[in-house]
């Protein structure tokens, strides 16, 4: 863990250091799963904390598909600004041991500037913190906590129900389309209370983008979960620790991993998915390109052809433009083709880098996988085709111009009407 991510204060007296008042002798409400007793207030404003709350974990727990087992209450200190107290802090968390177990607490100071997605961040941030040292409650008093990181917190709020991507989309998309995305151990690092309201917009959607991406790695909310579990003991590399425990994403390629995530993000709500041959014919588009040759000429090439123009002038630049639309292609590619677009999109970054070590056997690697992919959607084509025409209780149309005409041909014979035959159709008749 990172050691500004650490508390300065033991647990044993961070409470009386912050000069925390104890909420005894209040009136108090409880909420419905008893873990949150919110002391102060009005009853109204005690419920509706109390329901915030409930909400928030509910939350929490469906995107790391856990059932709720808390076992440490949180204690909600609602106090209104006092005039012999006007440098009180509108949020603090106080976390300590008191010999029999862990107390969290959260004294809120309601004011009309209060917001809700504020309240909220400080309610993730101890339920968190609650999940952290869950089963940690011997823990020896004087031991510095840990508190989670800001883009945790951040990125899941942002994935709660209601929240639009739409806007985090509209701040990413520049990024994205100039290449200025920001390294993954910089969002890892950074600290919300040092950043100015408009970073904070963008810092909102880096961690977005970062969470999702956590939780779409393979076993991705099982691997959360347990990464929030080992933070009392993670290292002070932030990085460090996601890789350990993302060993298939940020383990092996974290900057890859990263920028298609942000990409992703970034063309939320622009368009649906692309369909298969959709994807198919923009990857060739986008694999064509046009490049000036030393002598002034231009002609088109494409990956294969680096050998021809490896050392012309405008190489950079041009593969750097390729890198990009095949970057925008990956978030919208249908999901037969995404691993075959960013294969694509890792070549020619390297190549406009200088970088052609191995690209022969990659290339004929994609085009031996593209073959295979295209294949299989031919034979899956081919067979929901004969299902249909076959099998299906319901007609789609697709095929009745030809069994119009099947049917026309049978209606032009003429029926005979002897006894049998009149039989016979009667029968026809009734099994119809």
């Amino acid at each position: 863990m990172q050691a500004s991510r650490r508390s300065v204060f033991p647990i044993a007296f961070l409470s009386l250091a912050a000069g925390v008042a104890y909420p005894a002798g209040k009136p108090s409400s409880t909420s419905t799963s008893r873990q949150f007793i919110v002391y102060g207030a009005d009853v109204r404003v005690r419920g509706a904390m109390c329901d915030l709350a409930e909400q928030t974990k509910a939350n929490l727990l469906r995107l790391l598909g856990r059932r709720d087992s808390w076992k440490t209450a949180l204690l909600l200190n609602l106090e209104y600004p006092r005039a012999n107290f006007p440098e009180a802090a509108e949020a603090h968390l106080s976390f300590s041991q008191l010999g029999y177990g862990l107390k969290l607490q959260l004294d809120l100071v309601m004011t009309g500037e209060m917001k809700r997605h504020a309240v909220q961040r400080e309610l993730l941030r101890a339920i968190l913190l609650e999940m952290m040292y869950r089963d940690r409650r011997d823990t020896a008093a004087g031991t510095p906590y840990a508190t989670p990181p800001d883009w945790l917190a951040e990125g899941i709020l942002a994935l709660q129900p209601g929240r639009e991507r739409g806007d985090d989309a509209e701040l990413l998309r520049s990024i994205v389309a100039s290449q200025k995305i920001a390294r993954l151990g910089e969002i890892v690092r950074q600290r919300l209370a040092q950043l100015d309201a408009p970073s904070r917009r963008f810092y909102q959607a880096y961690s977005r983008a970062l969470v999702q991406l956590l939780l779409d790695a393979p076993g991705g909310r099982n691997k959360l979960g347990r990464f929030i579990s080992d933070l009392p003991d993670a290292p002070n590399d932030g990085l460090a620790d996601l890789r350990a425990h993302f060993p298939d994403t940020i383990g092996r390629s974290p900057d890859k991993w990263w920028t298609l995530s942000v990409a992703q993000l970034s063309a939320t709500n622009r368009s649906e998915t692309l369909s298969a041959p959709e994807t198919s014919a923009r990857l060739d588009r986008a694999l064509r390109f046009s490049m000036r040759a030393p002598h002034g000429t231009s002609q088109d090439y494409s990956l294969g052809d680096y050998e021809t123009f490896r050392k012309f002038p405008s190489r950079r630049e041009v593969l750097q433009q390729v890198s990009r639309q095949l970057l925008l292609l990956s978030a919208r590619a249908h999901p037969s083709y995404r691993s075959i677009v960013q294969e694509e999109y890792e070549l020619a970054t390297l190549l406009a880098q200088g970088k052609a070590r191995g690209v022969p056997a990659r290339l004929e690697r994609i085009a031996s996988y593209r073959a295979l992919v295209e294949r299989q959607g031919r034979e899956i084509d081919d067979y929901l085709n004969w299902y249909e025409a076959t099998q299906g209780k319901t007609m789609s149309d697709a095929f009745s111009d030809i069994l119009q005409t099947a049917r026309s041909a049978d209606e032009d014979l003429p029926r005979r009407r002897d006894p049998i035959s009149v039989y016979l159709d009667s029968i026809e008749m009734e099994m119809d």
